[in-house]
Formats: C-alpha cells, structure tokens, sequence
C-alpha cells in the first residue's frame, strides 16, 4: 500500500534493511503508473494468495464439488443433465477447462489469483476516478486484493464462487461511473454493467445485489429510460451465451427456482442469527483495515458516494439469505469497503496511513501464518479412494450417499445419481437442526427427485456405494436403509469394506445384472 511518505522503511516484523527497501521503492517509481500499480498489485496478489498457491488439496467442500462437476463436464457430462447442484455454471465449467490441462489445484488456484488481482485493478481505477488520487488508488487496490486473504484458511484461501464473482461485479461499478462523464454514449456503459452483472450472478447468486447500484445509477442518469432498458438489454445478452454451458431452463431451475426447500431449511432461527452475528464480529475483526472509510464517513472526514454505499449495504444484504452463514459469503463485503477506506485515504491524515498500514501488516501476518500452519485437506479419504481405484476401472461410476463430494475427488471416479448432495433428496441442508422424517420423500418436490435420482441409479448402475451418512455428524440421522436406497442396497448390493469410516457395497451382477 502505497502511502503519502516513505519515512517508514519497516515491512511487517521483517525490517528489511533501509537501503534494500529505499533501492526497490526507487526503481518501482521509475516506471509509469500503470506499471507501478500493476506491479504493487501483483506484488500483494502473491502474497495474499500463496498458501492456496502452495498447497494441492481441497481447503473447503465448495472446491471439491467444483472440481467433481468441473470432471463430469470435462468428460462430456451436461450440468444440471448428469450431475445436479445448486451452483450457476460458470466456475464448474472453469475448473473444468483448467482441469482438462491439470487436476493439480493449484492451477486453479493460479487462475482464480489471477482473478483476484483482476478485481483489485478494477478497485484501484474506482478510487483513482472518484478521487484522483494515485496512492490513495493504490492503496484502494491492495487492501481489495489482501482482504481476500483475511480469512480462515478454507474462507480464504479455497478457489470458490465468491473469489471468482468479485472482478466482474466490480466492473459492472466501475462502468457506471465512467457512465457519469458521459452523454450520448452513457448506455454503452450501462449495457456493459448489466452484463456484468449477470456474469457475477452466474458465478454466485448473491451477485446479483451488484445490480442495485447500477439500477439508482439507471434512473437517476439524465437518459433514464435509455440507460435502464440497455441495462437489461446487457444483462439478458450476457444470459444468452450461457445456453453453451447449460440448458436455460434446467439452469432456472436447479440454480434459481427450485431452492425453497434449502431456504426454509428449518433452522434455529435464533441460533442462526447468533453464528451470523458472531462471523460478523469475527469479519470485522480481520478486516479493520476496511473500516477507516466507514469511520470517515460516519465522522464525516469524507463524503460517501452513494452508489458505493449502496453498493456495500447490498452486499451486505445478501448475507444472511437462507439463514446459512459462511465466512467466504463475506468476500462481497470486501471490494467496496476497500473503496470506501481508498476515498477516505485521499484527505486522511499521515496518522490514518499508518495505522491502516500497521493493521495491514498485521492480519496479513497472522492469517498467513494460519493459513500455513492449518491446511485442511478434504481429500484426505486416500484409503476408500485407493480402495475405488484398484476395485473399478475409470469408466465405472460410483454413489457417495450423503454429502462428501471429496471421497469422489479421492477416488477419481464420475459420480452416479444425479444429484451430488443429497440434501435434495432428504431434506438435510447444512445447519438443519432436526432430523427430518423420512416420509418427507412422498412430497413435492422430493417424489420428482427421488424419480430422477433412482432412474439414473437404474440406467446405469454405480459399481460402488459409499455410505457417508456416518455417525458424529449431520447426516448420522440420515442412514440409507431409511430410504428406498437402503432396498436397492440390499437387492443388489453386497457389503464390501469399512474404509476411512465408511461402509463401501459392491455391486452383486449375479442377482441384479447391468442393463
């Protein structure tokens, strides 16, 4: 973070000697500012980045689903067709590109780094258009790309939806406040705004809160009525090329409509509302380098720019739909705050930088070395995987009951039964505080899935079922013989083995010949 003097020349609890740090400030101002930006900001992308970069497993369950649906689509499957969840289908069919070239995460990690530094380019040329300032821009720009980092290892350093959307819901931002300085071609800039926006919300659904602050500055533009329609007309025209990836109406209704059951899912709502506020708590703790620009606008230091406000209420809105909180849903936050604190720095006093910058240095510090020292691999099912692997050939697909998408990842088998969480077919969504009963499957809209799920199973029968409904966790109460897989189970399939703590049947061709 570039800062309005250099008396400092201390990095973090490094201390670079004076001379090395004096040298290399030297050489970087030699360069025009577009290089020099480029350069800081590559500079704070690898760092932020560098534990996901180092490491080649799965930090969360989000990167283990991609990477399965990213496998069935790099093997000719179609979403929503032969492997259903609730993700819109741009990140599975990127992970699937980059998966095509290495199944080593660490390629897609690069490539979601590279989206990270995409991001904080586009925050840099925000603060630099609202205020003019080079190093309050670049400022701006870094804490945009470190804040990403500022999380628990599987918050921050997982490749997941939240990273990928941050660059393009930016950009819808920025394209409207180009909009402002223009006249007759104003609607250029609001067509691409809206596109981006769709982008982003096919990314991540909550996403599309980036369209609130593209909508006021819709209406409040002096060319209200074109600007609003060439706002939808980008938005719809950047729908349509998604018709390559996925069918329109099967992506409506897996990625947008047929969520109810998931949102009313039956939670605590007083117990939800406490975990959200503490993660919120446990947010603004990591990020309080963010915070100046609030602090400034509360304080009136600065004035905010409304459709930067708006811009962050909405992404703040968007948190606690489904009652489900998660600390990567806070990504969001993370691209406006950073406006907001890169504005503020314009006018701050010398004491404001130092203290955003002694914070900086802090929490980038101590996530990293966190983020080092706790890695978790998801994947870690090596035992039932080595099993799979030497028991199935590649063309064979396997059935992971429950919601374990790692133990396909292990194993590197296609999976089988349509749906890759089988919350869709119980009713068992992340946080659910009672066991559902098992007649719910009678009912809509579980009879049409439990159709789907068991005419698949049928066509084209798993070689392997792996019980993941183990005891100790969410889905202890959830066992297949409650379901109408238990019958199937004990018509055509034999138990095989207990690996990593799970129970794995074998398929018996004698009593239930393939199709």
């Amino acid at each position: 973070m570039t800062a309005p003097s250099d008396a400092s020349t201390s990095i973090g609890v490094l201390r670079l000697p004076r001379r090395v740090v004096r040298s290399g400030w030297r050489a970087a101002m030699g360069l025009p500012w577009a290089a020099q930006l480029l350069a800081v900001m590559a500079v704070a992308t690898v760092i932020a980045r560098l534990p996901g970069l180092l490491f080649n497993g799965m930090f969360d369950r989000d990167e283990a689903y991609l990477a399965v649906m990213g496998d069935v689509v790099r093997h000719g499957g179609r979403l929503y067709v032969d492997v259903i969840d609730r993700k819109p289908p741009v990140v599975p069919f990127a992970y699937g590109l980059l998966r095509e070239l290495s199944v080593d995460m660490r390629l897609v990690r690069l490539a979601c780094a590279v989206a990270v530094l995409a991001n904080g380019l586009l925050v840099a040329a925000i603060v630099r258009r609202l205020v003019g300032q080079r190093s309050a821009a670049m400022a701006g720009g870094v804490l945009a790309v470190l804040g990403t980092a500022w999380f628990l290892p599987a918050d921050g350093q997982a490749a997941n939806f939240e990273l990928w959307g941050l660059a393009p819901a930016t950009g819808a931002v920025l394209a409207v406040l180009i909009a402002r300085s223009k006249d007759r071609t104003a609607w250029r800039w609001f067509a691409l705004a809206g596109a981006l926006v769709a982008v982003a919300a096919n990314i991540k659904q909550p996403y599309i809160a980036a369209g609130l602050p593209i909508a006021w500055e819709a209406v409040r533009h002096p060319a209200r009525r074109r600007t609003v329609v060439a706002g939808v007309g980008g938005a719809l025209l950047a729908t349509l090329p998604l018709a390559a990836l996925a069918d329109l109406g099967l992506l409506w209704r897996w990625a947008w409509a047929d969520n109810g059951d998931y949102l009313d899912g039956g939670l605590s709502t007083a117990r939800a509302l406490g975990v959200g506020v503490g993660l919120t708590v446990v947010f603004l703790c990591f990020h309080l380098p963010l915070l100046y620009g609030l602090l400034a606008a509360a304080t009136r230091r600065v004035k905010l720019d409304l459709t930067i406000g708006i811009w962050a209420l909405a992404s703040l809105a968007v948190i606690p739909l489904g009652l489900r909180f998660f600390g990567h849903y806070y990504q969001q936050l993370v691209p406006p705050l950073a406006v907001l604190t890169g504005t503020a720095l314009a006018t701050a006093p010398r004491w404001a930088w130092r203290v955003v910058a002694a914070a900086t240095v802090i929490a980038t510090g101590v996530l990293a070395m966190v983020s080092f020292a706790h890695r978790p691999d998801l994947t870690d099912f090596t035992e039932v995987g080595r099993y799979v692997q030497q028991t199935t050939t590649p063309d064979d697909r396997i059935l992971v009951w429950g919601a374990v998408p790692d133990v396909y990842v292990s194993a590197q088998r296609m999976p089988a039964g349509i749906f890759l969480h089988d919350g869709y077919l119980t009713g068992n969504w992340a946080s659910r505080e009672q066991v559902l009963d098992a007649a719910v499957i009678t009912e809509q809209p579980y009879r049409d899935r439990w159709s789907m799920f068991l005419a698949d199973l049928a066509d084209d029968p798993p070689e392997l079922i792996v019980d993941a409904a183990r005891p100790g966790t969410d889905w202890a109460g959830y066992a297949p013989s409650r379901y109408p897989l238990g019958a199937l189970l004990d018509a055509c399939y034999q138990p095989a083995a207990r690996l990593d703590g799970l129970p794995v049947w074998r398929r018996d061709h004698a009593a239930c010949p393939t199709p």
